[in-house]
C-alpha cells in the first residue's frame, strides 16, 4: 500500500469516527430535549416532534403503549394532569450507532416530581421515581428521532414513604 493510499484510508476512518461522535452527541441532545419537554410542563407538541411518525413509546407500568404522534400527544396531555412538576435526570447513557440512520441507547432515569395525591387528587405528593430506558433511534432527514422508547419504571414512591415501604404509589 502506498503512503497516499494509507493516508486516504486513515482519513476515511477518522471521518467515520467523527460522524459517530457527532451522532452520539445529537442523540444525547435528543434525550435532553425529551427531558426538557417533560420538565417544562409536559408539552405534547414538543414531545411528539422528537418521535418518528410511526414511533412506539412503551411503559412497563400502567401508562401503557402509545403509537404515533396523536397517541403520544394525548398521553402527554394526560400525564401532565397527574405530574404537576418534574425534574428528569437522564444518566449513564450507553449509545450505539449501528449505521448512518439507526442507533440504540440505554439510560437510567432519576426523577423528582410533584404529583396529584394517591388518595385525594386535590392533595400533592412529593415523589421520587427511578428506572431505565431502552431506546431505538432513527435519523430522519438528517435529524435523530426516537423510533421506540421502552421505559421500565423500577419504583415510583412518595418521598415520605421511600421505595422500601412503597415501591409503587397505588
Amino acid at each position: 500500500m502506498t503512503e497516499l493510499a494509507d493516508l486516504e484510508k486513515r482519513i476515511l476512518r477518522l471521518e467515520e469516527q467523527a460522524r459517530i461522535v457527532e451522532d452520539i452527541e445529537a442523540i444525547r441532545a435528543l434525550k435532553g430535549a425529551y427531558a426538557e419537554a417533560c420538565d417544562l410542563g409536559y408539552d405534547p407538541d414538543a414531545m411528539a416532534a422528537l418521535f418518528t411518525e410511526d414511533a412506539v413509546w412503551e411503559f412497563t407500568n400502567s401508562w401503557g403503549v402509545h403509537r404515533g404522534h396523536a397517541e403520544i400527544r394525548k398521553f402527554m396531555e394526560n400525564v401532565g394532569q397527574e405530574i404537576l412538576w418534574a425534574l428528569h435526570y437522564m444518566i449513564g447513557p450507553v449509545i450505539t450507532v449501528h449505521d448512518e440512520t439507526t442507533a440504540s441507547g440505554k439510560w437510567y432515569i432519576l426523577e423528582l416530581a410533584t404529583m396529584t395525591g394517591v388518595s385525594d387528587p386535590a392533595e400533592r405528593d412529593a415523589v421520587i421515581l427511578s428506572g431505565t430506558y431502552a431506546d431505538q433511534y432513527e435519523k430522519v432527514d438528517g435529524v435523530w428521532k426516537f423510533k421506540h422508547v421502552k421505559v421500565n419504571i423500577g419504583q415510583s414512591s412518595n418521598l415520605d414513604q421511600g421505595w422500601v415501604r412503597q415501591q409503587f404509589r397505588s
